[in-house]
């Protein structure tokens, strides 16, 4: 019995020496500044202060000064919400209906031009830039992406700017590490660190929505600026936030970035393309009650008058099933596909009416002022 018990004893001390032995090398490594296999620490959480420093500089601050109407609208109390939503009304007797907002943005080239979004200078009688220097300066919209919630802005700084680096958002993956920078609340050049939770997230926010989900922490002041990955490029614009959420937050892909730089900015706004129709997406219960046989394609709403798809004999209740032969999933689909046409390019539609298949071209107009 003596013995049994020594020897459980003599066994629990050796199992408490070898787990000692095996968790503290690890923390000897990690004292002493030299890793036992660096391999295998690199990747851990990884230093970032190198990549901060070098990624700061490229990111701006945004005020904005906005004439606010007297009947504001009413709140709907929609799950997703622009996050440019820290608006306060001045209280300023001469002119109560100016109001200040904020937001981020980041410089596209060495000349001032600055990527934000949209909703952040729209409607803006004053624009404040200010650079991580801490010189402010006044900006003025140049263009606005025609799709989606981007525009850029300029300012004139007099000397050379550094620009951020632009990736390619075709290439993430889900669990990818991501740096979102900006001025949340004002507080400007705000760094948060998360992953790549999901892509191709549709929001409702536009018919080209194709937000970048990530959980790196997005707050009101956000808008307009970057999501960078961990070499330092750019892969998306800061967007949207789901109100009562937290850890969930929307970017615009980079592409839409590219597309709008290059394009002439003079004339950008005149470069989309423009059918004229309002579509439901196609379900079994919807195909039963309309009399189609399955449920693909999308199935015409609405056609305004006087339009391309008019002119061209579209009619509602017409199945479109493909365009330029590529076959119709859903309403977002096919605005991913009229977005990338121009004014005066000609789409062969293929729809279904009245149990008939017909092939009918449309010429792509240009959208109404």
């Amino acid at each position: 019995m003596i013995c049994l018990r020594g020897s459980r004893l003599w066994s629990h001390l050796l199992w408490l020496a070898a787990t000692f032995i095996i968790c503290s090398v690890p923390l000897a490594a990690y004292s002493s500044g030299t890793a036992a296999n660096p391999a295998k620490l690199t990747p851990g959480c990884p230093d970032l202060v190198d990549l901060i420093k070098k990624i700061t500089p490229t990111v701006v601050s945004i005020a904005v000064e906005r004439k606010e109407s007297l009947v504001q609208p009413c709140d709907p109390g929609s799950l997703l919400r622009k996050n440019n939503a820290n608006i306060n009304i001045k209280d300023n007797k001469k002119d109560p209906l100016l109001s200040d907002s904020i937001g981020s943005g980041f410089f596209c080239d060495e000349e001032g031009h600055i990527i934000t979004n949209a909703h952040v200078v729209d409607s803006a009688e004053k624009i404040i830039v200010t650079i991580s220097t801490g010189k402010v300066l006044p900006a003025r919209v140049v263009a606005v992406h025609p799709r989606v919630d981007l525009a850029l802005i300029k300012i004139d700084p007099g000397f050379s700017v550094k620009e951020a680096q632009i990736g390619d958002s075709s290439e993430i993956e889900v669990g990818e590490w991501v740096l979102a920078v900006g001025n949340p609340f004002g507080l400007g050049r705000t760094v948060t660190i998360g992953i790549v939770s999901g892509k191709g997230r549709f929001l409702g926010l536009g018919p080209n929505d194709n937000f970048i989900q990530t959980d790196a922490s997005i707050n009101p002041g956000n808008s307009g600026g970057p999501l960078f990955n961990m070499v330092g490029e750019v892969i998306g614009v800061n967007t949207a936030i789901i109100a009562s959420g937290k850890g969930i937050g929307f970017s615009i892909p980079c592409n839409y970035v590219q597309e709008l730089i290059g394009q002439k900015r003079e004339n950008f706004n005149k470069t989309r393309g423009w059918l004229g129709v309002y579509v439901d997406d196609m379900d079994e219960i919807k195909a039963r009650a309309l009399g189609f046989a399955s449920a693909e394609g999308v199935v015409v709403d609405d056609v305004l008058g006087a339009t391309p798809a008019f002119l061209a004999g579209i009619r509602k209740g017409d199945l479109i099933l493909r365009v330029d032969g590529a076959t119709i999933r859903d309403g977002k689909h096919l605005s991913a596909i009229m977005s990338g046409k121009k004014p005066g390019d000609v789409i062969r539609m293929e729809i279904l009416r009245e149990s008939k298949h017909r092939n009918i071209d449309v010429v792509m107009g240009t959208p109404p002022e």
